[in-house]
């Protein structure tokens, strides 16, 4: 009987199990739309190679005749800089999920402390519970409205150029002042956020981001502070 009940307890965890790495993979699986973009962007380059090669095969001898001004101007005025728009738009967005941030081997503490079921670092409930259902280091590190996107790929470029090329330091810090509104954006409509007194007290030096969210008395620190240093190699000095 104990043996039955054993078994019971394997296949149903194993159930449990199959359950959530399924819910996990509907959260982050690949969006059908983006497929149809990057399948729309090798079309344009095939059709850009044809005209090209169209050009420098059977028009050799027009080199500035109508259809060459045409396909010229199909090239390079329109097919190419829709390429790049859209090249940069797949870029972007693949750049979003955690995966890509954990790329880089001075984050792998980081997202090792996001996936710790122990952890109870802001970041790390975040993940572990889904506050934010996918892409959550995006989510956090970047602003919205219009440029908030821009703003976040022109930091994500300047860390891979500190990466690759001028190195890092020796402690990782946000750069300037963590805007609050990334929280508020959220949490800020909430009944449960609204009715702490501490958050109607200080409700436009939390906005302003004059207040932190984090330390003293209010939020513990969205990630360890013992991650944040890292090994020697690739410091710059």
């Amino acid at each position: 009987m104990f043996e039955d009940a054993t078994n019971f307890f394997q296949v149903n965890t194993a159930h449990a199990v199959d359950a959530t790495n399924g819910l996990n993979g509907a959260i982050n699986s690949p969006d059908p739309g983006m497929k149809l973009i990057a399948f729309v962007a090798v079309l344009l380059c095939a059709i850009t190679i044809i005209l090209i090669a169209y050009k420098l095969v059977f028009i050799r001898r027009d080199p500035v005749g109508i259809t060459t001004r045409w396909i010229f101007l199909i090239v390079f005025a329109i097919l190419t800089p829709l390429i790049y728009f859209i090249s940069f738009g797949i870029g972007v967005e693949k750049s979003k999920p955690v995966e890509f941030c954990n790329s880089c081997h001075v984050m792998n503490s980081y997202v090792e402390n996001l996936k710790d079921p122990d952890s109870e670092h802001i970041a790390s409930l975040h993940y572990q519970y889904r506050w934010i259902a996918d892409k959550q280091c995006y989510t956090c590190h970047s602003d919205y409205g219009l440029f908030g996107a821009a703003g976040a790929k022109y930091d994500g470029i300047m860390h891979i150029l500190h990466y690759y090329v001028l190195g890092y330091p020796d402690e990782l810090h946000i750069k300037g002042t963590y805007n609050n509104e990334r929280c508020l954006f959220c949490h800020a409509p909430v009944i449960s956020y609204q009715e702490i007194e501490e958050h109607e007290e200080y409700a436009e030096e939390i906005k302003s981001s004059e207040q932190s969210c984090f330390g003293m008395d209010c939020h513990v620190s969205p990630h360890p502070e013992e991650i944040k240093k890292i090994e020697a190699s690739g410091r710059s000095q």
